[in-house]
């Protein structure tokens, strides 16, 4: 027959040997866990990155497509106030009223989301005075 305090000490011995492996493997568990939250993490990163430049292509598209009209409004305006002379009311010519009130109009429909025709070609004169 086996002495008791060997008894005893191989039963604290199988005690704490139990109490080790559980705490390695609740590490493992709680380690697996993490490393889990962490490639869920990472997995949302991309697709939140790759959703936010999908809308910076989009609005690339979009200004890239802007520019042309753009110059276009530019030359217009230029051409209308090139020999204007401008008097001490300062009044706009109708000319430039109907470029401006068309580019609000574009401006307002692009921001809607209702994108319409490019603004047409001016008619009145470049002289033309209020």
């Amino acid at each position: 027959m086996m002495p008791p305090q060997l008894l005893a000490g191989l039963g604290a011995g199988a005690l704490i040997l139990g109490f080790l492996g559980g705490w390695t493997v609740r590490d493992w568990k709680a380690d697996s866990d993490d490393l889990g939250a962490i490639q869920q993490a990472d997995k949302k990163r991309d697709e939140l990155t790759k959703r936010a430049n999908d809308k910076a292509d989009q609005l690339e598209t979009f200004l890239a497509g802007q520019a042309g009209q753009q110059i276009t409004d530019r030359n217009t305006i230029r051409e209308i106030y090139r020999d204007v002379k401008v008097p001490s009311d300062c009044a706009a010519p109708a000319a430039a009223a109907s470029l401006l009130e068309a580019a609000r109009n574009r401006a307002n429909a692009a921001a809607s989301g209702k994108l319409e025709a490019p603004l047409p070609a001016v008619t009145a004169s470049a002289d033309a005075r209020p």
